[in-house]
């Protein structure tokens, strides 16, 4: 689910937020004769910048007067609230978090996503920590890989000492090109080389391919065009 906001800026309610997911599970019985078996909230929008407003929606979906759907069949990203993470885990949901990681390497990820730059690696690893101290939930970690960027082997032992240092695993994900940037997938060797040394250390992971490329409607992709 996107955390969509409209153009005064105002983050979507708890009601909105409920209709989307209702909305399309009605459209996945009449198509595929099934439910949503699972929800991901997740960016364009960072869930946890709307978090009052998210937890209630799930809360909804959760309720047997909504969806009744299992909290553990819910996914919240998050990138980089570490004070929300830590409030978050107070509560101990039981829906699952994912954390857009990209690199473990400070230079390489403040260089990614610049306003990570607020909240340092070591930061966000204790507020994981406690995370998982509360809930005993795993946390996930999205990265993509790009050529030239975080395909070196430096990159992905960098990650494995991050990974070992809270129950964990990864989720390595296609990169979908948006308009004429500078940034490339990497190549399939480089994914294979994530691959094996994660599966060496025993860290759970997974490749998650792409849908909804061909339309530009694949993860990342679901931006505003400026003409």
């Amino acid at each position: 689910m996107r955390n969509i906001q409209t153009e005064k800026n105002a983050k979507s309610q708890p009601d909105e937020i409920y209709d989307q997911v209702v909305v399309i599970d009605r459209q996945s019985r009449l198509n595929y004769n099934r439910g949503l078996t699972n929800i991901v909230f997740m960016g364009m929008g960072e869930p946890l910048m709307n978090y009052k407003n998210t937890l209630l929606a799930i809360q909804k979906i959760t309720s047997p007067d909504g969806l009744g759907m299992s909290p553990k069949r819910i996914t919240v990203f998050n990138l980089w609230v570490t004070k929300i993470i830590r409030e978050m885990a107070s509560q101990n949901p039981k829906f699952k978090l994912a954390v857009s990681l990209h690199s473990a390497i400070e230079e390489t990820r403040n260089r990614l996503m610049p306003f990570t730059k607020k909240f340092p690696l070591p930061e966000l690893l204790e507020a994981l920590k406690y995370w998982y101290d509360q809930t005993k939930s795993k946390i996930t970690f999205e990265v993509v890989v790009w050529q030239g960027i975080n395909d070196k082997q430096e990159d992905i032992d960098a990650l494995i000492t991050y990974c070992k240092q809270v129950p964990s695993k990864v989720n390595l994900i296609e990169y979908n090109a948006i308009g004429d940037n500078q940034f490339v997938q990497a190549k399939p060797a480089s994914i294979s080389a994530y691959i094996s040394a994660l599966e060496d250390q025993n860290i759970p992971v997974t490749v998650r391919q792409s849908r909804g490329n061909d339309i530009d409607a694949a993860c990342g992709q679901l931006a505003n065009k400026q003409h």
